[in-house]
């Protein structure tokens, strides 16, 4: 298991979308100072990359 330096909040949004690859991932900064979030994927591939990239 890898260490990241940042802790993350994140959540969900379901949708009526017939691709069932097709959602919304929002992280915010783990320390809950942002409103805005440091990232939103929308989708699994996007998800995946991020998680890679961390």
């Amino acid at each position: 298991m890898q260490h990241i330096d940042h802790d993350y909040i994140f959540s969900t949004a379901v949708s009526d979308s017939n691709d069932e690859n097709e959602f919304v991932v929002e992280f915010f900064p783990g320390n809950g100072s942002g409103a805005s979030p440091i990232r939103v994927t929308n989708s699994f591939d996007e998800l995946i990359d991020f998680l890679e990239e961390m």
